[in-house]
């Protein structure tokens, strides 16, 4: 295995904000990049809500063998287990490889703003962001004004992330192991605290 993916989208899951994703944000930046790379990035976008039923091995897996994240930050972004675990993954993996330096000064996580920036931590705030709270609306319509503001304004994240695909680092397998073993181990520390009786496997 290898990489599958370019770009992971990390974000608090419900279903508009997958919605705003798939009709609003993803067109324009995939063709920003695609102007960039001469093809279209793959895209990962987790669909499943933070209820416990998202499967972490596969989640973990995914992120392992995508190249680079945009944290679609939030004021309750950090609240979800899921986002913490994958931004602190690709964090860890720009340690590792030397992006975000003197000698390889691009980086793999690209954060962006959608709501309330002034919460974002600051080993986080110091690291290059766009802000679009002003964008985040899943009622605009992709052929409005607005949507042509926005398609100028991902132009420069376009531009950075096709760099960073370009110059992705050599992947390594025990990322993907990594990150699913955080994740198995996330979900398994939810589930027991969320236990409260013991389970019953037979009818009695």
């Amino acid at each position: 295995m290898s990489y599958q993916h370019d770009i992971f989208i990390s974000y608090r899951r419900d279903d508009l904000t997958r919605a705003w994703i798939d009709k609003i944000f993803i067109p324009p930046l995939s063709s920003h990049i695609f102007y960039e790379l001469g093809s279209h990035p793959k895209f990962y976008i987790d669909e499943q809500l933070e209820s416990g039923t998202t499967w972490p091995l596969s989640l973990g897996t995914a992120l392992g063998t995508a190249k680079t994240i945009i944290p679609l930050w939030s004021k309750t972004y950090l609240n979800s287990i899921w986002c913490t675990c994958e931004i602190s993954h690709m964090l860890e993996r720009e340690i590792k490889t030397g992006f975000r330096t003197l000698q390889q000064p691009d980086g793999l996580v690209f954060p962006t703003i959608i709501h309330d920036g002034e919460t974002m931590p600051i080993n986080l705030s110091s690291i290059q962001k766009v802000e679009i709270q002003d964008f985040f609306n899943v009622k605009m319509s992709p052929d409005s004004p607005k949507a042509e503001l926005l398609t100028d304004k991902l132009k420069p994240l376009g531009k950075a992330i096709a760099r960073s695909i370009g110059n992705a680092p050599v992947w390594q397998a025990d990322w993907k192991i990594d990150a699913a073993n955080a994740f198995y181990q996330q979900f398994y520390n939810s589930s027991v605290a969320q236990q409260t009786q013991t389970p019953k496997f037979t009818q009695q």
